[in-house]
């Protein structure tokens, strides 16, 4: 409770600072805002801890190229010279040492998702179920992959499952399988 009450206090005063930035117009007492005010600020502090936690990430970046934002629109990747058992002075810059530490990096990560933003995103989805039902997407047809897996590349443990509404029937949802050349087409009749 300690911790949200200093997050609370912090925010407060970044509020009466009345220098808001881009959170200056729009962001106050909305119609659509239905979060309690003990969720709101569960999830702004703990989005304030990743924006904070997001520079461990770059960590990993930093040793494979040394840029972020990656410039991922070159194809290829980022060759980067291995030795293994070797230190960097030879000039490679990954070796076991590195390797074990952009894997620490990724459990952390993977330790953030499981315990901070799924279970976030679940709480605040109760307070918006009445958004799962048309929504901004179709009326009529929505397929989605489902997402959140937990364990990792085990669709059958989605948290999220995904399938179809087809007909814009909401009380039904189509198992798909999205390796079945039957069940997912695509048509440039709908294409941009």
């Amino acid at each position: 409770p300690g911790y949200f009450m200093d997050i609370q206090t912090r925010l407060k005063k970044f509020v009466e600072s009345g220098q808001l930035g881009i959170f200056k117009n729009g962001y106050w007492d909305n119609p659509a805002y239905k979060l309690s005010p003990e969720a709101d600020l569960m999830a702004t502090t703990h989005y304030l801890e990743a924006l904070d936690f997001q520079k461990e990430v770059v960590k990993i970046h930093t040793i494979f190229g040394g840029k972020n934002p990656h410039p991922n629109y070159l194809v290829g990747g980022v060759p980067c010279a291995i030795n293994i058992d070797g230190d960097r002075a030879a000039g490679a810059p990954i070796n076991m040492e590195r390797l074990n530490f952009v894997l620490s990096k990724i459990q952390e990560a993977r330790t953030f998702n499981t315990q901070v933003y799924i279970p976030d995103v679940i709480a605040i989805a109760a307070f918006y179920r009445d958004w799962m039902y048309g929504g901004g997407l179709s009326a009529t047809d929505v397929m989605d992959y489902g997402a959140y897996p937990k364990v990792p590349y085990d669709k059958s443990t989605d948290q999220l499952p995904g399938g179809a509404i087809v007909g814009g029937d909401w009380s039904t949802v189509h198992p798909v399988d999205p390796k079945d050349p039957e069940q997912v087409q695509e048509w440039v009749t709908h294409s941009w």
